[in-house]
């Protein structure tokens, strides 16, 4: 429930009603405080029920619509968050939350095509390179591999690639933080062992061990050539 505590504290100040008569009303007023009681006491359904209620009432306050959006996606009901995010970004496309969601959520229902294309309008407002990677990793896993070499380069060229840090699994338990840099030569050898040239795999997992000696999913990469 991380990301929709983040929204709690905003409840009372929604910016994007059109409609303060309605949210004056005693009846919105009990639906506030019903999302908020059923947030304190992590009863998700309670302030789902709530949300409904109060867009019912001011259908045109789109940040209760995102709230249901944060709401279905950490529930892992990705067809739902989708279909909030769409509704959103229909009236705003540059609403920047509804795109991450967007793009999260066709992902995680294995529509990669999409994925990808939602994340592609996100990195264009955002120009994160964490989200070019992302693009990267998707094209791999498509086959779009061409492309994927080519964001992988551009990512290299930025600076921010030594900043920024991804969270990768190390254990079933255990995760590490590795360098945008060094995850980014790390898909470059996956992509040359994909097109059988093991020599210039070997030679990105290297470069990735240069940067992160740690790196345990470089180090099983490399590993995996000599078998």
């Amino acid at each position: 429930m991380g990301l929709m505590l983040l929204l709690v504290a905003s409840i009372f100040t929604s910016a994007q009603s059109q409609d303060n008569k309605v949210q004056d009303t005693q009846l919105y007023k009990l639906y506030q405080m019903k999302y908020v009681f059923g947030m304190k006491y992590n009863d998700g359904e309670v302030s789902k029920d709530a949300l409904y209620s109060m867009i019912a009432m001011d259908p045109n306050d789109d940040s209760l619509k995102m709230r249901l959006c944060y709401y279905y996606f950490e529930q892992n009901q990705f067809a739902s968050s989708l279909f909030v995010s769409l509704d959103l970004l229909s009236r705003h496309p540059d609403q920047m939350d509804a795109l991450k969601i967007n793009a999260l959520s066709y992902e995680n229902l294995g529509v990669r095509d999409k994925a990808i294309a939602a994340y592609e309008t996100l990195y264009l407002k955002a120009n994160d390179v964490g989200v070019l990677y992302q693009i990267s990793v998707l094209q791999f896993e498509i086959d779009r591999l061409a492309e994927s070499k080519t964001n992988l380069d551009i990512i290299l060229k930025d600076p921010q690639a030594k900043a920024l840090k991804l969270n990768f699994a190390k254990s079933e338990i255990e995760q590490q933080e590795i360098t945008l840099e060094a995850a980014a030569y790390n898909m470059k050898g996956m992509i040359e062992k994909q097109e059988g040239n093991l020599d210039v795999a070997k030679k990105y997992y290297e470069k990735a061990l240069e940067v992160e000696p740690e790196f345990f999913i470089a180090q099983q990469n490399l590993e995996g050539l000599k078998k």
